[in-house]
C-alpha cells in the first residue's frame, strides 16, 4: 500500500524562487517514488484569511497552476487540485473543531506571527486555520507531511486532532509525520536580514516567471552589505548545478577577492538559464489544459473525500 503525501501552495501571488525552492522543487522530486501517492493543492480557503482582491483570485489561481505544471508537476503522477472545489473539507475542518482544545491553537507561533503583520485584520479564521489544515492532510487519510521547520507545530496539531477524534469515534484517521525537507533560506534582495517575501515588492523578490533581463536587474539592485553578498553567493550555490562556479566565486569571497559586479552578473544568468524551460512550457499551457487538469484532479480528491466523511458521518452518529 502506498503512503500518502498531502501538500499545499497559497494562490497569493506571483511564485517566488523561495517558494520554488522551498516546497515545489521537492514535490517535483517527490513524484519520481513510487511509493508515494501524492496530493497537491491550491490551499484558495486558506488565502481568504489575510486581506486580498476578489477580483483577482481566480486569475491568481490559475496562475499558480500553470505554474506548477510548467516547473514538473505531472498530473500523470500526482493530484492537483483547488481546495474549495472539495467542500468536504470544509465539513471534516467542523468534526475536527468540536475535538480541538482552544489551549493547542492558542499555542500556535504563526497565528501570533501573522496576526502581528495583519493587525487590522486579525479573524477567526486566522486563528483556526491549522485546524482546516488537520482536515487537508487527513481527509486522504495522508501519513507524510512534507514540511519546512516553520509547519512542523502545524503536523503535530495533525497528529493530536487525529488522535483525539480516534479516541472519541473510532479508529479512522492515521497520525501524519511531518517529513522534514532542507528549506533553504532564502533573503530578500531588498533587505538582507528577512526572508524573501512578496510583501516586501516586487524589488525584494526574484519570481520565477521573471524574464532575463528583469531578473539581472533586480540582482544587480540588491544589497550588497556583508549580509547581502552572503546571501547572493548562497544562492549561486543553490543554482549552480555543477558546483563549479560556487567553488570559483566562494574561493575568490574567502580570499576577498570577490568583486560584486561578477557575483551578481553570474547569480543572474544562473537563476535565468534555471528557469528557461519553465518560461517557454507556461506559454505553452493553455486555459483549456488548467481546467482539464483540475477537473481531473477534482474528480479523483472529491472520490476520496467523499468516501471519508461518509465514515465520518457514521461514526460521529449523524448518519
Amino acid at each position: 500500500m502506498k503512503k500518502v503525501i498531502v501538500s499545499g501552495i497559497q494562490p497569493t501571488g506571483e511564485m517566488h524562487i523561495g517558494n520554488y525552492l522551498g516546497a515545489v522543487k521537492n514535490w517535483v522530486d517527490l513524484q519520481n517514488d513510487a511509493q508515494y501517492d501524492r496530493f497537491f493543492f491550491i490551499p484558495d480557503w486558506h488565502s481568504m484569511t489575510i486581506d486580498y482582491e476578489p477580483a483577482t483570485k481566480q486569475r491568481l489561481i490559475k496562475n499558480l497552476v500553470r505554474d506548477l505544471l510548467a516547473l514538473g508537476i505531472d498530473p500523470k503522477k500526482s493530484t492537483l487540485f483547488v481546495q474549495s472545489h472539495i467542500p468536504e473539507h470544509l465539513e471534516l475542518c467542523w468534526n475536527f473543531l468540536t475535538v480541538t482544545p482552544m489551549s493547542e491553537l492558542e499555542k500556535m507561533t504563526q497565528f501570533k506571527d501573522k496576526a502581528a503583520k495583519h493587525v487590522e485584520n486579525v479573524n477567526v479564521g486566522l486563528f483556526t486555520y491549522p485546524v482546516l489544515m488537520a482536515a487537508d492532510i487527513l481527509m486522504y487519510k495522508s501519513m507524510i507531511v512534507p514540511a519546512g521547520e516553520d509547519q512542523v507545530q502545524h503536523v503535530e496539531l495533525a497528529r493530536v486532532i487525529a488522535k483525539k477524534f480516534n479516541n472519541k469515534f473510532g479508529t479512522t484517521f492515521p497520525e501524519p509525520k511531518a517529513m522534514l525537507t532542507e528549506v533553504p533560506r532564502v533573503m530578500s534582495l531588498t533587505e538582507s536580514n528577512k526572508k524573501m517575501s512578496k510583501s516586501g515588492g516586487d524589488k525584494s523578490c526574484v519570481f520565477v516567471a521573471d524574464s532575463p533581463d528583469i531578473i539581472a536587474t533586480k540582482i544587480r539592485k540588491a544589497v550588497t552589505d556583508e549580509q547581502g553578498v552572503q546571501n547572493l553567493l548562497e544562492l549561486v550555490k543553490l543554482f549552480d548545478v555543477s558546483t563549479l562556479t560556487y567553488a570559483h566565486l566562494k574561493k575568490d569571497f574567502d580570499a576577498g577577492a570577490l568583486k560584486n559586479v561578477e557575483l551578481k552578473d553570474t547569480l543572474a544568468e544562473l537563476i535565468a538559464a534555471a528557469f528557461a524551460d519553465f518560461r517557454n512550457r507556461k506559454e505553452e499551457i493553455s486555459d483549456a489544459e488548467v481546467a482539464a487538469v483540475l477537473e481531473t484532479g477534482r474528480a479523483r480528491a472529491r472520490a476520496i473525500a467523499q468516501q471519508t466523511m461518509e465514515e465520518v458521518r457514521i461514526k460521529t452518529g449523524l448518519r
